[in-house]
């Protein structure tokens, strides 16, 4: 078991050899609470974009569903007259400035995430450490009316005019204590001044508002169905029927993502064939030809295939699931008013 399942386990499953680290609390906690007291003091001279940033964050590490998020708002505010582009942190990428996204970029150059958004959503994509400089290049170089940042709640030298939090709508905030002792990032008193708070769901599944959900900010809070369009071949592009998922037997499901069980619990609504073996691997880790079995059906996420397209793949049974996260009419709605807004005040 890698070290991030490790910590995952233990933030989520009760374990609680984590407390070894308690005594650093009151210092972290002084440290979090400093930086977004500082950002608040000095907001206004912080960096103003010309045009609004929204940005897909999560108070915890891991996978919370930002990327679907990202596709959804990208699909949507396109088909509504914006022209949205995205800024990504770039993880697993080698740059070291801010770098645009290019249909032959690679995921050693610009990170397994960014270069999926910019494929799904055929939106321009910036990577950089520095977000305020991937927004300064983004809005020079590309005809952008709004920026979305993918993560970057807590990169406070970024100023933002509207923030949506994902939370794990089953694992929630874990043991509720910040990192290294849980897996927050801030208090989860930060829901408070957040615009929305997002959940991903699967397709028909009953939701309502967490207990872990602050009362005070329970009006923030929606769930957002997240609907399986197809499989995909990884090596030919070719796209497949679900039905692939219950005709075929002996799959491999391999993920290198912040939660593989959320994916492998989409596959079993799916009703994947019940003889499957799981290859987890760290988040944003570099697919290798090894890494892929030679034989049998394959199923990874797509995140996780564009790391492999240009590699030497034996296995011509390798796929993807392609999926889509469907944004409700209250969210929609106010989103477009805080646009609105924003537009008025600039």
């Amino acid at each position: 078991m890698n070290l991030d399942r490790l910590f995952s386990k233990a933030w989520y499953e009760g374990h609680c050899w984590t407390r070894c680290f308690y005594p650093l609390m009151p210092v972290i906690k002084r440290f979090v609470r400093q930086k977004r007291v500082r950002f608040l003091e000095s907001r206004a001279s912080l960096f103003q974009s010309s045009v609004p940033v929204i940005v897909v964050g999560n108070l915890t590490v891991g996978g919370t569903g930002k990327s679907p998020m990202v596709v959804a708002l990208c699909q949507w505010l396109v088909s509504n007259g914006y022209t949205p582009g995205i800024v990504s942190r770039g993880y697993g990428s080698n740059n070291k400035g801010a770098v645009l996204v290019t249909g032959d970029a690679s995921p050693e150059d610009v990170g397994d995430e960014p270069l999926m958004l910019a494929k799904r959503t055929s939106c321009p994509v910036v990577v950089g450490r520095d977000r305020v400089q991937a927004v300064q290049k983004l809005i020079a170089e590309a005809d952008v009316d709004l920026v979305i940042s993918d993560d970057g709640l807590q990169h406070y030298a970024l100023d933002r005019h509207i923030e949506i939090v994902m939370v794990d709508y089953e694992r929630g905030f874990g043991n509720g204590f910040l990192l290294p002792v849980g897996p927050l990032r801030e208090p989860i008193e930060r829901l408070k001044d957040v615009h929305f708070i997002a959940s991903v769901i699967q397709q028909g599944q009953f939701s309502e508002c967490p207990k872990y959900i602050p009362q005070e900010a329970s009006e923030k809070f929606a769930c957002f169905p997240l609907s399986v369009v197809d499989l995909v071949n990884v090596k030919t592009g070719l796209t497949a029927d679900l039905s692939v998922l219950q005709s075929k037997s002996a799959w491999s499901v391999v993920a290198a993502i912040g939660n593989p069980t959320r994916f492998l619990n989409t596959l079993t609504t799916l009703n994947i064939a019940n003889d499957y073996s799981t290859h987890w691997l760290s988040d944003h880790h570099l697919l290798e030809a090894k890494d892929i079995p030679n034989e049998g059906p394959v199923v990874m996420t797509e995140k996780d295939a564009v790391k492999c397209f240009s590699l030497n793949i034996q296995n011509d049974d390798v796929w993807y699931l392609r999926v889509s996260l469907q944004l409700t009419e209250d969210f929609k709605f106010n989103l477009i008013n805080s646009l609105s807004n924003f537009t008025k005040v600039r």
